[in-house]
């Protein structure tokens, strides 16, 4: 092989699998539309963000999820790009809050959740009631 010809051959399989790697419209659209969704699900996580925050990025999200089945990747993609912006924007707020604001809502959500199990308990026992009542 000639002083020219190796380099040559080794940028034409380099441009080869370069490639054989990219991924579709189609690919990269529902790859991105998957990241963003995962996303949502964390911060939706944390007690310090409420559904109602994530609420814009989940109809960006549906919106480009909409637009990738019926084709239109550029607008999934920019539906996509929207949800991104969105969920920086929620989480740059979640950083700036301070330490108090997280403590009561987390205080809140424990309260929240206690009261839930009271509810719960109270259903268990009712229905234990009925139960018994109706094995008499």
């Amino acid at each position: 092989m000639t002083r020219l010809g190796f380099p040559l051959a080794l940028i034409l399989g380099l441009s080869a699998c370069a490639q054989m790697v990219q991924p579709s419209p189609q690919e990269s659209a529902t790859g991105s539309i998957a990241v963003q969704e995962g996303r949502v699900r964390i911060l939706a996580l944390s007690p310090a963000v409420s559904p109602a925050q994530l609420a814009p990025a989940r109809r960006a999200l549906a919106a480009a999820q909409a637009a990738a089945n019926a084709g239109n990747y550029l607008l999934a993609e920019r539906q996509t790009l929207l949800a991104r912006s969105l969920l920086d924007n929620v989480e740059i707020r979640l950083k700036e809050t301070p330490m108090e604001a997280r403590k009561a809502a987390l205080e809140q959500q424990i309260t929240d959740l206690q009261s839930r199990i009271a509810a719960t308990r109270q259903a268990i026992n009712q229905a234990k009631a009925q139960l018994a009542k109706e094995g008499q």
